[in-house]
């Protein structure tokens, strides 16, 4: 099991910094990079929560994660850098760091002051995801065919907002790209409920329009 903890470094040139979230499967660090002649800079480190670090099919579906993610080069997905092993034999996923807030967090703070996220906001972060989804389901598989990635889990918080005004969508960690059979767990609902596709509460079965 890994103990990490900021200061831990990771591969020898990834530097633990602190928490900056957690989820049902894993948690995310504000990380740096440590290089030559002082270089330095900051991403996001994802690992696998401790207690389920040894179990193969989350172990799996975050392996899953970092091949899916790594073929989706877009400005408006979150992008991977680096894909390693830590000392003990622990996967870790090395992102590019988004300096701001999610659309959670947009909304908490608005409904904070008793107001509501004025609709031209709404209106250009739905567009800039319609892009990103966009050029996940136009994804092309290795024989050249259609081979769409599908997030599952589009929510306010997987959507970041940076202080410098761009948007990215992120953590497609139960993504599936159906090209691929992708471990699950048997009768697994996979998705946060109050986003999940009507569809989806049927049966399992998914299409890119489960993303919109």
């Amino acid at each position: 099991m890994h103990g990490d903890q900021p200061g831990t470094l990771l591969a020898g040139k990834y530097e633990l910094i602190e928490k900056a979230g957690s989820g049902g499967m894993a948690v995310v660090w504000r990380a740096r990079t440590i290089g030559a002649a002082g270089f330095s800079r900051p991403v996001a480190v994802k690992r696998i929560i401790r207690h389920l670090s040894a179990d193969p099919t989350f172990v799996e579906m975050f392996v899953e994660e970092s091949r899916v993610v790594s073929e989706l080069q877009h400005p408006l997905i979150t992008q991977i850098h680096d894909f390693g092993l830590d000392d003990a034999g622990h996967y870790f996923l090395v992102m590019e760091w988004v300096e701001g807030c999610d659309l959670a967090q947009l909304v908490r703070s608005f409904v904070a002051d008793g107001g509501a996220v004025p609709w031209p906001i709404v209106a250009a972060i739905g567009i800039e995801m319609l892009g990103a989804l966009g050029a996940a389901h136009r994804r092309r598989g290795q024989d050249g065919g259609p081979a769409p990635v599908i997030h599952r889990d589009v929510t306010p918080q997987n959507i970041l907002l940076s202080t410098d005004g761009f948007v990215k969508l992120t953590d497609f960690g139960i993504a599936r790209a159906m090209d691929r059979d992708t471990m699950t767990r048997p009768n697994a609902l996979k998705g946060k409920l109050s986003y999940v596709a009507p569809e989806r509460l049927k049966d399992s079965n998914c299409s890119v329009a489960s993303d919109l």
